[in-house]
């Protein structure tokens, strides 16, 4: 019975967002669910220029937040309650990561569907389904 929902939110795939929030929002309706949305950025390295790597850093963070706050404010408006956080690092990691953080009960995430470099490299998901504590519903791609 989820209370606190957890959606990974990939703000390069937007596309992608339709099935994911129809799924979490009919988990949601059926409690009194809140959300937490969560973009994950990359880590950058410039090595010999860390000033230059965090003004950078700061910036896109800040975008990705107003980004991912439009999201919020689109897709569940007042209707919910939600939070949105960015962070930067390994995307499994910080996943798992929040989900412990905001301690909640449900993980739902998209899942691309597999390709080649996904059986070499591993994908999120998988490394989410393999690693977090919480119930994950994983929503795949329609194409």
């Amino acid at each position: 019975m989820p209370h606190k929902i957890l959606l990974p939110i990939d703000l390069e795939h937007e596309n992608d967002l339709d099935n994911v929030f129809a799924c979490a929002i009919e988990q949601a309706s059926m409690h009194d669910s809140t959300f937490v949305l969560l973009s994950v950025l990359p880590q950058l390295s410039l090595g010999y220029f860390p000033s230059i790597e965090r003004r950078y850093m700061h910036k896109i963070t800040g975008e990705a937040q107003r980004h991912l706050d439009r999201v919020a404010e689109q897709r569940l408006g007042t209707r919910f309650a939600w939070s949105a956080h960015v962070l930067t690092g390994s995307p499994g990691r910080m996943i798992v990561h929040a989900a412990d953080e905001h301690e909640v009960d449900l993980i739902v995430m998209a899942s691309h569907n597999p390709r080649r470099m996904d059986v070499l490299l591993g994908s999120v998901a998988d490394w989410v389904v393999r690693h977090a504590r919480h119930s994950i519903l994983v929503v795949r791609e329609l194409s």
